[in-house]
């Protein structure tokens, strides 16, 4: 379908044009991308989707003259957004030790209930700091997820006795010049200040001890803020692969697609999952590469 004769969107999720409408506009509003650029990449991610399980000929030469129409605006596209977005998808594929969390670390859930991070799924609601709130937000997507592998972790240990395990390459926030930065685990220094959780607000709390331990499970899950509280920690759910703030735009596209229908995203993400790591990484930054 066409909409008021602009790009085509195909719908997956059989609803109605409006309703389908509004999830887009809603996936836009949200994003941190811009608005032309993100449109363009669920575009085609929804595209390359139907085409992987379409089999009627005629509706497969419709959807491939409308990818190539979208290759072609990519083409010309060539913006920043575009090459770190293709950067961080780039650093997903490759990664062979991303890691992130251990299988006990812990969350809260919407029930209030403590679980370790072995038992989480997507969709499940859970605890995050945005805009200095706590709140809950669900689980979009893993972007690494491998129960069985040891790992070496930091462990960093804080004055009111939070406990929080994380790979050196994984981004958690600390108070730089009076505000939250996120910066690799690797470069906090005993004595920084990080943002923990202390009933139901928002407080500081001092590294006391940083050592190293192995442990069993590598997770990382991604919620719709691209935060969350692990062991009441404040901490990023991306790499040092860009910033926090440009990966989460660049996670953008994810989110957008699960705005649209969530079991578009998980189906995606199971298809070429490979070491942990979902098969969108490898569709979306062939679908942000393939017409450069």
């Amino acid at each position: 379908m066409e909409r008021n004769g602009g790009p085509f969107i195909y719908d997956l999720t059989k609803s109605s044009e409006g309703a389908f409408d509004h999830r887009i506009k809603k996936a836009l509003k949200d994003s941190g991308l811009e608005q032309k650029t993100e449109e363009i990449l669920v575009q085609k991610l929804v595209i390359l989707a139907k085409l992987k399980r379409e089999n009627d000929k005629q509706a497969r030469e419709i959807l491939q003259s409308r990818l190539k129409e979208i290759n072609e605006v990519i083409r010309t596209t060539d913006t920043e957004e575009l090459t770190l977005m293709s950067k961080f998808l780039m650093f997903l594929m490759e990664v062979e030790e991303g890691g992130c969390f251990p299988g006990s670390a812990m969350f809260i859930d919407k029930n209030g209930r403590q679980r370790d991070m072995s038992s989480m799924r997507v969709d499940d609601e859970v605890q995050v700091i945005a805009d200095n709130n706590i709140r809950f937000e669900p689980i979009i997507a893993f972007i690494h997820r491998q129960p069985e592998v040891m790992q070496e972790f930091l462990q960093i240990t804080t004055e009111r006795n939070n406990i929080l395990k994380i790979t050196e390459d994984h981004l958690l926030f600390v108070e730089k010049t009076s505000r939250a930065t996120a910066i690799p685990a690797r470069d906090v220094k005993v004595r920084d200040t990080l943002y923990v959780r202390a009933g139901n607000s928002v407080e500081k709390d001092a590294v006391l001890s940083i050592s190293k331990v192995y442990e069993e499970g590598v997770y990382a899950p991604v919620t719709l803020s691209g935060t969350i509280l692990v062991n009441n920690v404040h901490t990023s759910c991306y790499f040092d692969v860009l910033s926090h703030d440009w990966s989460h735009r660049a996670m953008g596209v994810a989110r957008a697609v699960h705005y649209v229908s969530p079991w578009i995203l998980q189906w995606i993400s199971g298809v070429g999952q490979k070491d942990g790591f979902p098969g969108w990484c490898r569709l979306a930054h062939k679908m942000l590469t393939l017409s450069h």
